[in-house]
């Protein structure tokens, strides 16, 4: 830059020096030439007068050494007259011929103007000048009194030719001096414009460092100022804090917002861009993790979450599972693109706790293999025993790659849903256990209350019937004093676990009260609903118990059965029904099962209940 500023400067110098020394010889040279020309018209005044005073005193004949005197004369190298034809006519041509030498005497006889011409060679200048007489009556003597000639005709001429190398070579010299003064002062200019613009320069040079360094990212690089000048060293001083406060602050920012979010593999160079796409994030993680807080339950959220990959990430075929310590299967709980086949629990992701994509190894995990060619399998621990996986399908190799990439970007998103994935599975928990009889696991009175209220009026509306069980065991208080509660809650036990495995998936079992069950068979036919219960009867009285010191005991159930809609037309009127009928089997031998019947009211009235 240095160079640029001092070329500049000294071209701009030397054009105006040149340009001066241009104007000054040629300045010289036309002053030298008006002074010939002054001279020569000096000299044409002379002979003009000194003829006239010869012509006056009748010595026109000794004329001759007049001329000769001043021909000699310095720098006059020739001098002629020229007689114009009236005037020869009149005296003749003179001594010495007198007559127009060349076409210039014969122009200037004829047109009256005086001509001047330079002649130059490389060896010497010469200027020409031929000035015509002009007759006249207004001057003293009269041309009139001794010339027939009439007033402003050329009587004629004086030429001479005077030698101006002098004057050339004058010039010469004088260019010569101011261009060498020239020549000095240009060198003192550029010394002193040198030595002032170093600094400037080394302050220039620095600044152009220190910026170039800061737009490709690094912002540690600071000004040295060599200079003792106070503008110089505030110039450096302003900028270098300058840079230290950006510095200073985008790292705070950056550690800042780093505990907020996954390290990437691959940083942006530039701090600044960095820092500013991780403000961008947090703002949108912010966003999301504010409208996860309100989402109802985790299936919302793991909507959110499937939405982020498709907007945010660009994701288009893939699945979120779930799998908890009750189910240790991972279950689909939300799919985008077609991507919905259950992942089993020997997920290679899932196992090893480690993400896995298929450009690891041929075939890496022969689950996701059989899904796709190419994919992602990411797990997250989201609490003891709670974890989710992220099953990605793609259709090309680099989208893989590209995907990989984005996997920090992707954990952050997981990881502030965490908290809400947490909170809304422990309310998940609390309510299931709340709705569940802990000795048995199944359904308590409480879930049956809601549960009732939901199917009845779908039932009715989709004409579903449903098959009513209501059991009990046979003298069961007999179980617990002879054998204690332990033994009686074992009984309990084993009679839940027969009635899971005889009813369908479909259906629900609860415990209704104490060593009472009820069951609901979903969409059972007519008749069907005593089959199960007998298919229930004998199954447990087939059940060994096992009481102290090793003994083992069988007891029987009592069951009452009733169709809904058949028999009521709602479904607590058919669990009374139920009860009615269990009560009816009771009396009448136990270890049996019973369809409700109208006739087994006691109470007509009871009919309407």
């Amino acid at each position: 830059m240095q160079k640029k500023i001092l070329l500049v400067i000294l071209g701009t110098i030397f054009v105006a020096f040149a340009i001066i020394v241009v104007f000054s010889s040629i300045s010289i040279r036309d002053f030298g030439i008006k002074g010939a020309e002054e001279k020569a018209q000096i000299a044409a005044e002379l002979v003009q007068d000194g003829l006239t005073a010869h012509m006056l005193s009748g010595t026109m004949d000794n004329r001759e050494f007049f001329l000769k005197k001043i021909e000699n004369s310095k720098n006059i190298e020739s001098l002629w007259l020229s007689r114009s034809e009236s005037v020869i006519k009149q005296f003749d041509k003179g001594f010495n011929n007198e007559v127009a030498r060349d076409e210039i005497d014969k122009k200037v006889l004829k047109n009256g103007i005086v001509h001047k011409e330079i002649v130059e060679t490389s060896r010497d200048a010469k200027l020409r000048i031929t000035i015509p007489y002009v007759a006249t009556a207004h001057t003293n003597p009269n041309c009139m009194t001794c010339h027939n000639a009439k007033e402003g005709e050329v009587l004629g001429t004086v030429s001479m030719v005077l030698n101006i190398s002098d004057v050339r070579y004058n010039g010469f010299v004088i260019t010569s001096v101011i261009l060498g003064i020239s020549i000095i002062i240009l060198f003192i200019v550029f010394f002193i414009i040198t030595r002032s613009m170093k600094p400037l320069s080394s302050l220039f040079e620095s600044i152009n460092f220190v910026m170039s360094s800061a737009q490709k990212g690094d912002y540690s690089k600071r000004i040295a100022s060599r200079s003792k000048e106070l503008e110089y060293q505030n110039v450096a001083t302003w900028i270098n804090s300058l840079l230290s406060k950006i510095e200073t602050t985008l790292q705070e920012i950056e550690n800042v917002a780093g505990r907020f979010l996954s390290k990437k593999e691959h940083q942006h160079p530039d701090m600044l861009i960095e820092v500013r796409d991780m403000i961008h994030e947090l703002s949108d993680i912010y966003k999301f993790k504010n409208t996860i807080e309100f989402d109802e339950d985790k299936k919302q959220v793991y909507a959110r979450i499937g939405l982020i990959l498709s907007l945010k990430f660009g994701l288009k075929n893939f699945s979120i599972a779930e799998s908890i310590n009750t189910n240790h299967v991972p279950q689909i709980v939300y799919s985008n693109g077609g991507l919905s086949s259950d992942i089993g629990s020997n997920c290679r992701a899932l196992r090893i706790k480690q993400t896995v994509h298929s450009e690891q190894f041929p075939n890496i995990c022969e689950t996701c293999s059989k899904l796709t060619e190419h994919y992602i399998c990411i797990p997250y621990t989201i609490s003891d025993g709670f974890e989710i996986l992220l099953n990605i399908a793609f259709d090309k190799k680099e989208d893989v790659e590209k995907t990989i990439k984005n996997i920090p970007r992707l954990q952050n998103y997981i990881d502030s849903a965490r908290p809400e994935l947490v909170s809304k599975n422990l309310t998940e928990i609390l309510r299931f256990s709340s709705t569940v009889d802990s000795l048995t696991g199944l359904f308590n009175r409480k879930y049956l209350d809601e549960y009732v209220e939901k199917i009845m009026a779908q039932s009715l509306r989709t004409k579903i019937s449903y098959g009513i069980l209501m059991i009990d065991i046979d003298y069961f208080k007999m179980v617990n004093d002879n054998y204690g509660h332990d033994i009686g809650d074992n009984a309990i036990r084993i009679l839940s676990a027969t009635l899971k495995e005889n009813i369908r998936e479909a259906d629900m079992a609860f415990r209704f009260g104490g060593e009472e069950f009820l069951i609901l068979l979903h969409n059972c036919e007519e008749g069907s609903s005593v089959a199960v219960a007998e298919k229930i009867r004998q199954a447990f009285e087939k059940k060994a118990i096992k009481a102290p010191n090793s003994q083992e005991f069988y007891k029987t159930l009592s069951v009452g059965v009733s169709d809904f809609p058949k028999d009521g037309d709602t479904i607590w009127k058919c669990i009374k029904f139920a009860d009615i009928a269990l009560y009816d089997a009771k009396h009448n031998g136990r270890n049996c099962v019973k369809k409700f019947d109208f006739s087994m009211m006691e109470d007509k009235k009871d009919k309407d209940f």
